[in-house]
């Protein structure tokens, strides 16, 4: 910057001109807007101007103690990744540790004052535009006033969701039975949120809900192994999925303004029974088994809209092109796809050929042959290399550019796009790649948060149980939307409701004319 004050004065101009109607806004998106060459020597391990960005939010944001700012952002990982942060190889968020942040403003002392006035600046045109910023003194007043609504909230789009899928789910009762599938849902709720096994988990849903119709673990697997077909198991939760989503993108609006990103996943829950089921197959070992059920998941990968579009069961002859063409086609159908992200284990020719058949953008991380090495050899010393018309595979052959980029640590990466990127913008692949990560928490929710167990041989029972926790999930993504967009007008990265609290409600909630 030239002139500092000038051109933070246009810039913040130009930020706060854009927001249009909004009147909240977190700092971490002005920052990530605003342009800083406030020191020219460039630092090794994280970027310069991400050092600048992390003094302002922390002087803006108010918080006094720096362990403070680096929980903060650790809970709020959008937040660092909008001020230049990334993760690691392990999907680990890396922040500048104390000392090294406190070394680099002792090498550069004189750039404080100007990031004050900056500090400043922006607090002042928030203010003369009407915009609250997140400050922590405002989070608390806001938190403090919307605890009673949150609640409200939170019960009313319960009640909503569980009008909206309950009726999907058929379990067969005959309309003279003692129970309902209402009853066996909640149950099931409940055992899914405790992580449980069908009969302990009935046992304590009777004890915390005495005045409730309690089924016994034999009724509810008896109910459950009615089900003796794998595909109408499938389009019943089909129909469940889709009658989610097509709520949030009526109704919200939020889902067909724009291209959004997905990932497609493999999703592997271990197996210790029969070897000759032919959804069991076989992978490393893992658990202490080499057999497992697989699942293909197809899912947005933007914050605070991570819905499952799709889950599909692998068998043991199914092709893994397939699998992708149809998960592809059928995300067409619900939403325009802007980027799809997938790890090496997609990394073969039929794959590639079917993502460009099917016209689709994606970024895939690239399996180390002896040709990346050898590449990798040529480009030792430049940052970033693009070749253009990569050969991958013998017999079966694909074609697709390969990029070579080092990390922030200096090692170097390989990745195969057919996104259109010059070399000298290749790190962005970095940024772009580390959307894929939050959908391995969204599985670390569905096995943890909604996902009850089972030691039951019986794989249409274990496909029910998956692809109910794969609703719930959902369930929970939508009530997050309706509980955000009621209390604040916008989606919160970060979700307003926690899983445990939702499942709890969930099955606790009334409404009228359950289902028989």
């Amino acid at each position: 910057m030239k002139n500092p004050k000038k051109e933070v004065d246009k810039e913040l101009n130009n930020i706060f001109g854009n927001l249009g109607q909004r009147n909240w806004i977190k700092i971490s998106y002005i920052l990530s807007k605003l342009q800083l060459d406030l020191v020219k020597q460039k630092e090794i391990i994280f970027k310069t101007e991400s050092l600048l960005k992390l003094y302002l939010f922390r002087r803006i944001k108010g918080i006094t103690y720096y362990e403070e700012l680096l929980k903060a952002l650790q809970e709020e990982k959008e937040e660092a990744y909008r001020l230049g942060f990334l993760n690691n190889d392990n999907n680990e968020l890396v922040l500048p540790g104390k000392r090294y942040f406190n070394k680099f403003y002792q090498k550069h002392k004189d750039v404080k004052e100007e990031l004050n006035n900056i500090a400043k600046a922006i607090l002042k045109k928030a203010s003369e535009k009407g915009i609250i910023l997140d400050l922590e003194i405002v989070k608390k007043v806001i938190k403090q006033n919307n605890k009673k609504e949150q609640n409200r909230a939170l019960k009313e789009a319960t009640k909503l969701v569980k009008k909206l899928v309950y009726p999907q789910i058929d379990l067969k009762i005959k309309e003279n039975g003692k129970f309902t599938t209402k009853d066996l849902l909640d149950v099931l709720v409940h055992i899914a949120q405790t992580h449980d096994f069908t009969h302990d988990g009935s046992v304590t849903f009777k004890e915390l809900n005495p005045e409730s119709k309690a089924p016994t673990s034999w009724t509810m697997l008896y109910h459950f192994s009615k089900f003796n077909d794998k595909n109408k198991i499938q389009d019943m939760f089909d129909k469940v999925l889709e009658v989610i989503f097509n709520y949030a993108k009526q109704n919200y609006n939020i889902l067909k303004r724009r291209k959004l990103d997905i990932a497609i996943d493999i999703h592997k829950i271990p197996y210790y029974g029969d070897k000759n089921d032919p959804y069991v197959t076989e992978g490393k070992p893992e658990r202490g088994t080499s057999h497992f059920y697989q699942f293909i998941t197809s899912s947005i990968v933007v914050a605070g809209r991570r819905f499952t579009l799709d889950a599909v069961p692998i068998h043991k002859f199914d092709t893994l092109e397939n699998l992708v063409d149809i998960l592809v086609k059928k995300a067409k159908e619900k939403i325009r796809i802007s980027k799809v992200y997938l790890d090496r284990g997609f990394d073969k020719p039929k794959v590639i050929n079917i993502l460009k058949v099917n016209r689709v953008k994606f970024v895939m991380p690239k399996v180390r042959s002896e040709r990346v090495k050898a590449w990798m050899k040529k480009s030792v010393g430049v940052k970033a290399r693009k070749i253009k018309d990569f050969e991958i595979g013998r017999k079966d052959k694909a074609v697709i550019d390969l990029i070579l980029v080092d990390d922030d640590e200096g090692i170097k990466r390989a990745f195969i796009t057919n996104l259109n990127i010059p070399e000298q913008l290749a790190h962005y692949l970095y940024k772009f790649y580390s959307k894929r990560w939050g959908i391995e928490t969204s599985y670390r929710q569905m096995d943890h948060d909604f996902k009850a167990k089972t030691t039951s041989k019986n794989y249409h029972i274990r496909l029910f149980y998956f692809l109910f926790s794969v609703a719930l999930y959902n369930l929970w993504v939508l009530v997050n939307i309706v509980v955000s967009m009621t209390l604040y007008g916008r989606i919160r990265d970060k979700p307003v409701i926690t899983a445990k609290l939702f499942a709890v409600v969930l099955y606790r909630v009334a409404y009228e004319d359950p289902p028989t």
